[in-house]
């Protein structure tokens, strides 16, 4: 009997180690590696926050009895229903076979399995950074008569891929598509620039495409996980705190417990400020800011403008592990002297450019069922890759079921501020 691919079974899903697919999935993306993570099941999660304490007390005995009901503690739960990203490989037979062989190919085409798997790991990256309203970018152009796509934020561009199918929307996922989701392709993206370019004429092809629309990768329409933006939201930010979000109807009754804090740095004196405050103010509701992620190009900023008031004594290494202790990815970054604290700094290119997050750690966490990046299927077959039903090729289809809480936002904050140019 001839082999076939029941006899090399083994060697395909020898070929991924938990060590490998996690290194693939947080490579490039340090607050998807460092966020606390919780693998779980059920419908959703529920996460509670308390937004006001007990406030009755009265230095009369009367008074603070009959205040008793009124002033006591307040909660709300965000119910936190799982986001799903999707990502197919399909290869065939003949080719994986003629780039088997060092000799025979520079890369294997096997590889392009991995490849899929890190690409889907770095859209949850960049997602993290993002809002559950799906877009990518905000466009920012003179012009819809145009194949030159620009954006607001410059550094959007690295959510773009030559290939990706692109939507366009008025609003981030509120509302509906242009066009009924009419798409265009990308053609080409210089990360330098900051330009993409498309297959043809926007305007042709998204009839009521405007210069401030947002951009969306196909089918991520109002369909994305929830991410820092949407827990600490800047833009926009009293309409959204006063819309629905997770089952709370609105957070306006304390913006800052339900929605972190905000802070305005653009007119500030130097990003050595932003930061100052920016942990001040978590600090006077509470929070302990442990780690500040920002833009890479903001990072260098802050090297080359810090001052006495606060100092970057050294390098650090961060060298992420399992819970059984093995080595799987580490991250390049810096300590700052904040005030009496010490607060890890690290670059993160999903960043966008205008933000920097102040965040406490431990009052975040992913919940996820089933691995943080599943193969489909494997958990009951025990293959990660399939034969294609109707191809001469391999298929490996794999599926994210995750979303992003915060139980306490107020010991969070983001600031804006101007990007470097």
């Amino acid at each position: 009997m001839a082999h076939n691919a029941t006899d090399y079974e083994a060697v395909l899903q020898d070929y991924y180690t938990d060590d490998k697919i996690k290194e693939q999935v947080f490579a490039e993306e340090p607050f998807y590696a460092m966020v606390p993570k919780e693998q779980a099941g059920g419908r959703r999660y529920i996460q509670p926050v308390r937004y006001a304490a007990p406030g009755g007390a009265s230095a009369v005995f009367g008074t603070a009895k009959t205040n008793a009901n009124s002033s006591k503690s307040k909660y709300e739960d965000f119910l936190i229903s799982r986001s799903k990203q999707y990502q197919s490989v399909v290869v065939e037979n003949e080719l994986l076979y003629a780039t088997n062989s060092p000799r025979d190919s520079f890369k294997k085409a096997f590889d392009e399995f991995d490849d899929g798997f890190k690409a889907l790991g770095e859209k949850i990256g960049r997602r993290l950074f993002r809002s559950q309203g799906g877009a990518i970018a905000k466009l920012a152009i003179a012009s819809t008569t145009t194949t030159t796509l620009e954006f607001a934020d410059k550094a959007d561009v690295f959510n773009f891929e030559v290939g990706m199918q692109l939507q366009f929307s008025a609003t981030n996922g509120t509302g509906s598509l242009h066009n009924s989701g009419a798409t265009v392709e990308v053609t080409e993206v210089d990360y330098e620039t900051g330009e993409v370019e498309i297959d043809g004429d926007l305007v042709t092809a998204v009839a009521a495409v405007t210069t401030t629309s947002y951009v969306f990768q196909e089918g991520d329409y109002g369909a994305c996980l929830s991410g820092i933006d949407d827990w600490i939201p800047v833009d926009d930010r009293a309409t959204r705190l006063a819309a629905s979000f997770h089952g709370v109807s609105s957070r306006a009754a304390n913006p800052v417990r339900l929605g972190g804090v905000y802070m305005d740095g653009t007119a500030m004196g130097g990003l050595d400020e932003v930061l100052i405050k920016l942990c001040g103010k978590i600090g006077k509701h509470g929070g302990r800011t442990t780690h500040i992620f920002a833009n890479p190009e903001t990072l260098t900023d802050l090297q080359l403008t810090s001052n006495a008031k606060m100092l970057l004594p050294q390098e650090i290494y961060t060298t992420m592990k399992s819970s059984s202790g093995e080595v799987l990815v580490g991250f390049s970054g810096y300590k700052v002297q904040i005030g009496a604290r010490t607060v890890k700094v690290y670059g993160a290119r999903s960043c966008p450019s205008n933000r920097i997050h102040a965040l406490q750690m431990d009052t975040w966490k992913l919940y996820h069922a089933g691995k943080i990046i599943n193969w489909l299927g494997e958990e009951w077959t025990g293959d990660k890759l399939t034969r294609h039903a109707t191809e001469d090729a391999m298929l490996a289809d794999l599926g994210v079921y995750c979303n992003l809480g915060c139980s306490a936002p107020a010991w969070n904050g983001t600031a804006k501020i101007t990007p470097s140019t």
